[in-house]
């Protein structure tokens, strides 16, 4: 990485803690986790684990952040305005099918938000880290969809 970069920090943001963000998705599969757990146990334990991987890219995008000389706060900039992470973001759902449907759609929307920055950031460092990223998005969705194959038929 070349150093501090602002516009590359602040595309990150987004990533990091906007409304389709891993702070948004960790809540997310946590929440569903919560209230899944007893009446599914298989899909609440995918929640669960698949939060824990998006603990682990938000450390990434953080660290990344810090690294483009900014701090990462909850929160995305735009037009020079702080606009900070809400659990209003969340979807919050009803049941295992609506929770997976959910899930999978928030990945889709992780996927074109990681492409977009990825075509928009020109250090090969971010680009690497962003394609790692994805693999795991993909790799989720292949999960979920297994989940929603098997429970909601």
């Amino acid at each position: 990485m070349t150093g501090p970069n602002r516009q590359y920090a602040e595309l990150l943001l987004e990533d990091y803690a906007g409304v389709v963000s891993e702070i948004t998705a960790i809540n997310q599969y946590l929440y569903h986790y919560f209230t899944l757990e007893g009446i599914n146990e298989e899909v609440a334990d995918l929640e669960e684990c698949i939060s824990l991987v998006e603990m682990h890219h938000m450390e990434l995008l953080a660290e990344t952040i810090k690294l483009l000389g900014m701090d990462p706060r909850y929160r995305v900039i735009r037009n020079n305005q702080e606009i900070y992470w809400n659990a209003s973001f969340v979807y919050y759902g009803y049941n295992v099918c609506d929770n997976l449907a959910a899930d999978i759609a928030a990945e889709w929307a992780a996927i074109a938000a990681y492409r977009d920055h990825q075509q928009r950031i020109g250090d090969p460092f971010i680009k690497e880290l962003l394609e790692r990223i994805l693999q795991d998005e993909y790799h989720h969705i292949r999960l979920f969809n297994e989940a929603m194959q098997k429970y909601c038929k």
